[in-house]
């Protein structure tokens, strides 16, 4: 009786001390507000990422019409 009785008391006592570990719910603006936080923390990564892939199209585009205009200008002088 009395081992049920301090596994009692202790278990109170845990769960007094988990609830007060200094544990406290978000409001709505703070979670909004960290939300934007790691937004705004992975812009720059993100804006590089797409950044260094536009310039990848890019240089792609320009290199096709390159060797495109090279095989035109090629295929005129042959035909002279």
């Amino acid at each position: 009786m009395k081992k049920t009785l301090l596994g009692i008391i202790a278990g109170g006592i845990l769960t007094i001390g988990l609830a007060s570990c200094g544990e406290k719910l978000l409001s709505e603006e703070q979670v909004q507000a960290e939300i934007q936080k790691g937004v705004e923390a992975g812009m720059p990564a993100i804006e590089s990422e797409e950044n260094a892939k536009c310039d990848a199209e890019f240089e792609a585009r320009v290199t096709a019409e390159v060797d495109r205009l090279k095989a035109e200008a090629e295929a005129a002088n042959t035909v002279q």
